[in-house]
């Protein structure tokens, strides 16, 4: 059953009281929540933990434009989706042009979500390591605060691969005498990353792999960290071999869990939620918490006959089309309604719309479709990508090229079910797993975080990998280059912490 987390507002971190001699002053309101009077029973502990989740949908916020929301932002960045709708801001329109300023609201939404969890996390951790024993039990305690580092996690993922050096903090706000915090390395944060997630793997080892309520589980932790240990590998780090082979060791732990599956039909990833393929997700409900998804992805401009009752939301992403056409022929994914769609049903059963070009269907919603509210999950997790994960961590800890049993078999799930007649590979190499991942993972909030590790992309004529640097995707006005691929520190932070500065 889907949950919904409450917001607990900063409840539990964002607390600096002043204090006074007079005995007046020092009396303690009993009304007031602070740290000392908070994490005293196990409501508070798991609403504290509860609102950790609120900020996962902060990606959602936009400005007043339709289709402005900021998970689209990166979709831009990678260059293979364009919007159809005119965009209003300048904002927007810098993304495609891979001419991202330090006044551009995007770079300060990203960082200030992060940097609001990150704070609600330390706070809570803090919290939970801290409360007096027989409040929780000892499993109870440790699922909860491997929640939390998970969460930490997370959000300093985002923000390093991000902006690359940033500031790192682990304890809760309890004075603003100093907010200029030095900036730690790349390494530094991934240091503290991989330790975040070991302690959560730790905390939650008694825990099921999946949850069917949309928490964060054993699984959801094992794929993250197998991602964080790729990322490590590659780009900007450039590990290599050994943290390849620690990926693989992740990402085979998540397979041989029997935990999730593929689903047989892409119509399943719409319909199901929190269980099989979907490892971990953002929550939504359709009256209290809703998801602009669905409307986001409509034909613009609307079709004459209506196809759903959101009709004047889109046109925020559209694959461009020479992407569209660089997935190999017979691939299922192309098929009506599966990844894309051409024509669809009108709204009132009155025949067939044809649409003119592809339409990104994966976030279809045929209850959007009818009410104009979606409450349609957003996946963070999936399976597939967790196999292809496997698959490409093995090739490369081999040189390049695998013959191993499970990664290639992990390949081929995901391989098998857009071309089913295609006969398993007795080997897989690299970029032949990089084209399935832009194929399968795209414009779900992937493709550019993959861009960023491997310096690679898809050619969008000649359907091979090639280096980035120096390419232009369909969807920009330049090619890129190496300043390209770090966000500006926001203009607003730099002011208020003049250590934000790059070499």
């Amino acid at each position: 059953m889907k949950k919904i987390y409450s917001n607990i507002c900063g409840l539990i971190a964002l607390m600096v009281i002043a204090t006074s001699c007079d005995a007046f002053l020092e009396e303690k309101p009993k009304t007031f929540l602070t740290p000392d009077s908070y994490f005293q029973n196990e409501g508070q502990v798991v609403a504290a933990v509860n609102g950790l989740y609120t900020f996962l949908d902060d990606i959602f916020n936009g400005d007043i434009e339709p289709g402005s929301q900021t998970f689209i932002f990166l979709e831009y960045m990678s260059g293979y989706g364009e919007r159809l709708r005119g965009s209003g801001t300048q904002d927007l329109a810098q993304a495609n042009s891979l001419n991202v300023a330090e006044n551009n609201g995007y770079v300060q939404k990203f960082w200030e979500t992060a940097y609001k969890a990150i704070e609600n996390c330390n706070g809570t951790i803090e919290g939970i390591e801290a409360i007096a024993d027989g409040v929780l039990t000892a499993d109870r305690k440790n699922e909860l605060l491997g929640e939390a580092y998970f969460m930490r996690a997370y959000y300093y993922f985002n923000l390093v691969r991000l902006y690359g050096p940033v500031p790192l903090k682990l304890t809760s706000t309890s004075s603003l005498a100093n907010v200029a915090i030095e900036l730690t390395s790349i390494e530094g944060v991934y240091a503290q990353i991989d330790l975040d997630l070991t302690k959560a793997g730790e905390l939650m080892d008694k825990t099921a792999w999946a949850n069917a309520s949309g928490r964060v589980s054993k699984g959801a932790v094992k794929s993250l960290h197998a991602k964080v240990y790729l990322t490590m590998a590659g780009y900007p780090l450039k590990k290599g071999t050994e943290y390849y082979q620690k990926a693989f060791d992740k990402a085979y732990e998540v397979y041989k869990s029997g935990a999730f599956r593929l689903f047989d039909t892409y119509e399943e990833l719409r319909t199901i939620e929190n269980t099989g393929e979907h490892i971990f997700s953002i929550q939504r409900e359709a009256d209290n918490a809703g998801s602009p998804v669905h409307g986001n992805m409509l034909p613009y401009p609307a079709p004459l006959k209506a196809i759903s009752a959101n009709a004047a939301f889109g046109g925020a992403l559209v694959p461009t089309m020479l992407f569209y056409n660089t997935y190999p022929d017979g691939d299922k994914r192309l098929e009506e309604q599966a990844f894309y769609y051409t024509q669809h049903q009108a709204l009132d059963n009155s025949g067939i719309v044809e649409l003119g070009r592809p339409y990104i269907y994966k976030f279809w919603d045929d209850g959007a479709a009818t009410t104009g509210k979606s409450g349609a999950n957003y996946t963070l997790l999936r399976y597939a990508d967790v196999l292809l994960m496997m698959a490409e961590a093995k090739a490369e800890a081999d040189g390049g090229t695998t013959s191993n049993t499970d990664a290639v078999d992990a390949y081929y799930a995901v391989r098998k079910r857009a071309l089913p007649t295609e006969a398993r590979p007795s080997t897989v190499n690299t970029n032949t797993i990089l084209k399935e991942r832009f194929w399968e993972l795209c414009f779900e909030g992937q493709t550019w975080y993959d861009m960023l590790r491997t310096h690679k992309a898809l050619h969008a004529v000649t359907g091979n990998i090639v280096d980035m640097m120096g390419y232009q995707t369909p969807g920009h006005g330049a090619a890129f280059k190496e300043a390209d691929l770090l966000l500006p520190y926001p203009i607003r932070e730099k002011r208020l912490n003049p250590n934000l500065k790059r070499d």
